[in-house]
């Protein structure tokens, strides 16, 4: 089975207006969206029923293709198409964290499109808000390896505690049993917030599941939990609470970054 537990940890460091800064373990599923019916067999934790202790339900995920009878991996694929005007023909791979006990939230999802030899061709981040429960889609054209970090344009109002007018910067590393992803937020060429995830992969089988299900019998709801609980340390820090910016559209593209110019802007007294 090329589908995969993954145990790490989840870090996020925001630096101004107020420094917040936690760190969480936590536990996703890294899937062969080919391997989906094998997994549903795998074990009764990991079912289609919504209340199961851990839920493989395609309508989950990128809900405006996939409930209209697409599969996950075509839903991925054709939004891909869409923005970069290219196929990804081959494999899907999902990582996430499914719905636990009927409860489902993921801040974001990661699919990684490879071409029909193999290769990495396209990253698909689907993200979500809270409180208002939207989702856009930001698609990472990969160009050979990933050496090079992506940039793109805030497009969609994540948290009320960071504004829409920013730019992103992300890191991707995927080496063997290893899985790291770095996202910054910079505002007028400066750093405001950085999150980490540094995961480590593990087989998946069916007694690997059921370890999984009990390191982590609360997944989804230990998330929003703590985005509420941060939320309210960020309040009683008096951090500053931005309106809602409605987004236009559901989509946006991001390029390879300019590494002369991250470097600039994190080093100026160079």
């Amino acid at each position: 089975m090329n589908s995969s537990l993954c145990h790490g940890w989840v870090s996020h460091q925001r630096l101004t207006p107020r420094p917040h800064a936690f760190r969480y373990r936590t536990g996703m599923l890294y899937l062969h969206l080919d391997e989906w019916p094998a997994l549903l067999r795998l074990s009764r934790c990991l079912g289609r029923s919504r209340w199961a202790p851990m839920s493989l339900r395609e309508r989950d995920y990128l809900p405006a293709l996939t409930g209209s009878g697409t599969s996950l991996a075509d839903a991925a694929r054709q939004l891909v198409a869409e923005a970069t005007g290219q196929a990804c023909e081959g494999a899907v791979h999902l990582l996430t964290q499914p719905r636990c006990w009927g409860l489902s939230f993921n801040p974001v999802s990661f699919y990684f499109c490879h071409d029909l030899h193999g290769q990495l061709s396209a990253i698909l981040l689907e993200v979500r808000n809270t409180p208002w429960r939207e989702r856009f889609h930001y698609v990472l054209p990969v160009q050979g390896n990933l050496d090079q970090p992506f940039a793109m344009a805030k497009a969609f109002h994540v948290s009320p505690f960071l504004p829409v007018d920013m730019q992103y910067r992300l890191r991707f590393a995927l080496e063997g049993p290893h899985v790291r992803i770095q996202m910054q937020n910079w505002r007028d060429g400066a750093k405001v917030f950085q999150a980490d995830l540094a995961l480590q992969r593990q087989p998946l089988d069916r007694t690997a599941l059921h370890r999984h299900v009990l390191a982590f019998p609360w997944a989804s709801l230990r998330t929003v939990s703590a985005i509420y609980w941060q939320a309210l340390r960020l309040l009683l820090k008096r951090t500053p609470v931005h309106d809602h910016t409605p987004t236009q559209g559901n989509l946006a593209l991001g390029h390879p970054a300019n590494e002369e110019l991250d470097n600039a802007q994190q080093h100026p007294e160079r």
